[in-house]
């Protein structure tokens, strides 16, 4: 079963408009997931009239945003820490009910030539011509390097192959960014929901608000003005970016936020 918040959308996601009230929908089966799903994306087709439809989906794999901007379906995950995205709506549909694995698999160190090189070396060394001393030197230089390497591998950041391409913006327009963004901004005011403050030196920092509004989780991030897709973005952590789908409204990991104070 799925929690969906529909968000200028009609209730069967076939009708968009700013004057529907958000939505909140409890215990939805797959089926009916699947069926607003296909009605968002038909929609694609059509004027938004300044409308930004969206399906917020709380369900066992995580929590996602399926939005409807520029005519095209931008699928997002806070749980996953992905976003900004652009998939096909079987693609959505199986990440969200958890029957495709979305991140593909994790590159391995091409360590196969380099073996073979050294494998060659050996053969051309003479093997009488190394003392012992060297041997068991050269042997114990080439574990503490393949050590090294397997902590570096193990600790290193993971690329997020879901980041879209972007460049960074140059220092003037970079600032006017910053200014026109800085600012308070709440998904809601219900225990669960988030903020972001944005200020006029580019950092950011994240909240999580519980009963009573008060503040239950803290997140101290760094922003890099960027352009992407042709609009101007900014890239936090250097993992995800917060995007502005206009002057009060942005969205960051699958959640929409809004102004709430300059």
């Amino acid at each position: 079963m799925f929690t969906i918040v529909l968000h200028h959308l009609s209730s069967d996601a076939k009708t968009s408009g700013t004057t529907f009230p958000d939505l909140e929908l409890r215990d939805v089966p797959e089926a009916r997931l699947r069926s607003l799903v296909g009605a968002l994306a038909q929609l694609a087709a059509k004027n938004q009239a300044g409308a930004v439809p969206e399906l917020r989906i709380n369900g066992p794999q995580g929590r996602f945003t399926v939005q409807l901007t520029e005519g095209k379906l931008r699928f997002n995950s806070w749980s996953t820490r992905v976003g900004g995205f652009d998939l096909t709506t079987d693609q959505i549909l199986s990440i969200i009910t958890g029957t495709e694995d979305s991140a593909p698999a994790a590159a391995r160190p091409r360590t196969g030539p380099a073996t073979r090189a050294t494998a060659g070396d050996d053969e051309e060394m003479d093997e009488h011509a190394l003392s012992p001393g060297v041997k068991i030197g050269f042997l114990v230089a080439v574990i503490v390097a393949l050590n090294a390497l397997t902590v570096w591998l193990a600790i290193r950041p993971p690329e997020n192959p879901f980041l879209p391409q972007n460049t960074m913006l140059a220092p003037e327009p970079a600032d006017r960014l910053i200014k026109d963004v800085a600012g308070e901004y709440r998904t809601g005011s219900r225990p669960g929901d988030r903020g972001l403050t944005i200020e006029r030196d580019g950092r950011v920092r994240g909240v999580k608000f519980g009963a009573g509004g008060t503040v239950i989780e803290t997140t101290e991030m760094t922003s890099q003005p960027v352009q992407s897709a042709g609009h101007a973005a900014l890239l936090v952590n250097g993992q995800a970016l917060i995007e502005f789908v206009d002057s009060s409204t942005l969205t960051l990991y699958g959640d929409t936020y809004r102004r709430k104070g300059p």
